[in-house]
């Protein structure tokens, strides 16, 4: 088994190398997205593509001292991002695996991207999760928080207005948070909507995508906001990029506060 894995070790640096950088050449073609959960496949797969040529051609200086110390780093680093991977994703499912209770006062919906003034796929599968709790529990109120990117035509917030309207929720249970760019802002100033609504406090719950559920609830609660997280089904399609910014996301606010 050993000699099998060493003889075939360069091909398997090659197939799983090629696969992460076709995923980013695909979905840059499917997309037109730059974000970093599209680019990060490619980062991750070229060096193994390097890997398996170099394991494949095995050149004379990768015998020597200096070959083994270039080897050994990549099972360093590998099997460290491995290990934060594995980490972060748990957290994340685990997060968004948690039931929500009945009847919060008030539900903030994240936004995350308008085309033209359509919500964008993946804000269009939070705002479907959104409803099925907002007809389930017709007493909460709903906050849709967002502002607006330089491409898009409306705000996050209006955007999701329209669809909730469309789709059988009464206006007056909507509220526009319409200034925020980044989820630390969609707790902070939704924060201002509920003080002034609820003032003697009240039960908050959000909504966003199921591997953003751990972060935001991180987010939340600096904010001073307790809120429980409704975790939305992702786009399949880039499961692996989101889950990849998200590790990304959560080891850079751990360290930095920042989201």
């Amino acid at each position: 088994m050993k000699n099998f894995f060493d003889k075939h070790l360069y091909l398997i640096f090659l197939i799983i190398g090629g696969l992460l950088v076709c995923d980013t050449l695909v979905l840059l073609i499917k997309t037109a997205s730059r974000s970093l959960g599209i680019f990060m496949p490619i980062c991750l797969g070229l060096p193994l593509v390097v890997a398996g040529i170099l394991e494949k051609c095995r050149p004379s200086w990768l015998k020597n001292a200096f070959g083994k110390i270039v080897r050994w780093l990549y099972v360093i680093a590998y099997a460290a991002f491995l290990l934060l991977f594995t980490t972060t994703t748990v957290l994340c499912i685990s997060a968004a695996s948690a039931k929500a209770p009945e009847s919060c006062d008030v539900m903030i919906i994240l936004g995350c991207g308008v085309k033209g003034t359509r919500p964008t796929l993946t804000l269009t599968k939070r705002l479907d999760r959104a409803i099925i709790y907002l007809n389930e529990n017709p007493s909460t109120l709903v906050i849709v928080s967002g502002g607006k990117g330089p491409s898009e035509a409306i705000t996050e917030a209006e955007a999701m207005r329209i669809y909730l309207t469309e789709h059988g929720i009464d206006e007056s249970r909507i509220f526009e948070e319409d200034k925020s760019t980044s989820t630390t802002e969609n707790f902070a100033f939704s924060k201002r909507i509920i003080d002034e609504k609820f003032p003697q406090g009240a039960r908050v719950c959000f909504v966003t995508t199921n591997f953003h559920v751990y972060r935001a609830g991180k987010v939340a609660q600096k904010q001073g906001i307790k809120a429980y997280g409704i975790g939305a089904s992702g786009v399949w399609y880039i499961t692996l990029n989101d889950y990849l910014r998200e590790c990304v996301g959560i080891t850079l606010y751990t360290l930095t506060g920042k989201a």
